[in-house]
């Protein structure tokens, strides 16, 4: 029929404009959970140079024991290594225009923000777990209840099992006592409080809470102040994180999936040396104001500190899979 109608912008379609939600939807993030266990160096910052030396003594290489009265206390000594951490800049950029900032409903400056913010977040994490994932010390589940060590920084096996209690109280047991596998070092310091920290994929984690023997010990937990995305329960010296991030811990490690990637981390893993913290800086205008551009950067980085092959001692113990 004749008349006017909505279908046909000449009939009446024209009589609105399309309306801009005032509300601004970014992209879901992974949740960050690494960069909390580094640990920044002090009296380190602008104008140090880049390079971060650090001594790392070992323990006196004879132990001393009984004398008798004429006898001379005997000697021994200990040795000194060095480790270093070098800065790298980091850093990313989003450039836009006077025109697009003049004409937008949105501040273009307010959305890169927060997108460029969201971005560093994921870099840095990455970058610890990264980090971590150098460490010497690897530990493939080779079975529900079987395991293979070692301490070169290469896996060893075809995981067959996911993350469960027997695999947490193994990984616990040898950080206590410094024997992993055939190999025996120092023991792993536990954190101030005297636990371990253990970030765990999702899958990991699901593996664990299928475990009924993990879930009767958590009936057992304790309160106290929480690391970000800390679990609620300390079970056997050790708490538990979950990072979905899988870009920084793999959710299947490798081509397995029955394996979700796990790191334990004691006391003092990783140093991390700042000259200048991540920030975000504005583009300088040019073309006479119509090129502008946000950024974030950073001049920092960071450095496993104990090394098994090197230092008899390592303070990270992977869960992964050859």
């Amino acid at each position: 029929m004749a008349g006017q109608a909505w279908a046909l912008s000449s009939d009446g379609g024209f009589l609105a404009n399309p309306k801009l939600s005032k509300d601004i939807r970014h992209t879901t993030q992974p949740l960050m959970r690494l960069r909390q266990f580094t640990r920044v160096e002090p009296g380190f910052g602008k104008n140090s140079g880049d390079t971060l030396n650090f001594d790392k003594l070992s323990n006196v290489q004879a132990q001393g024991g009984p004398i008798t009265e004429q006898q001379d206390i005997p000697e021994t000594k200990m040795l000194v290594r060095k480790g270093s951490l070098v800065l790298t800049e980091w850093g990313l950029s989003i450039p836009y225009t006077g025109k697009l900032e003049a004409l937008a409903e949105f501040n273009p400056e307010n959305i890169i923000h927060k997108g460029l913010t969201n971005d560093m977040a994921k870099v840095f994490d990455k970058a610890v777990a990264d980090t971590a994932r150098t460490a010497q010390l690897t530990y493939v589940a080779t079975g529900v209840a079987a395991q293979n060590w070692t301490a070169n920084g290469t896996p060893n096996g075809v995981a067959m099992s996911n993350f469960n209690y027997f695999h947490l109280k193994e990984l616990i047991d040898a950080a206590r006592v410094g024997v992993f596998g055939a190999t025996a070092l120092n023991p792993i310091p536990p954190m101030s409080d005297g636990n371990y920290a253990i970030v765990l994929s999702v899958k990991a984690f699901r593996g664990l809470y299928d475990d009924p023997d993990f879930i009767n010990a958590a009936k057992y937990s304790y309160p106290r102040e929480y690391f970000h995305g800390e679990l609620d329960e300390i079970v056997y010296n050790a708490r538990l994180v979950v990072s979905n991030n899988v870009n920084a811990i793999a959710n299947l490690v490798g081509a397995s999936t029955v394996a979700g990637e796990a790191i334990l981390l004691g006391d003092d893993a990783i140093v991390e040396g700042v000259a200048i913290s991540e920030e975000l800086r504005a583009k300088l205008p040019v073309k006479y104001g119509r090129d502008k551009g946000l950024a974030w950067y950073a001049l920092l980085n960071f450095q496993r500190i104990w090394d098994a092959v090197v230092d008899g001692e390592e303070h990270v113990i992977r869960f992964t899979l050859a």
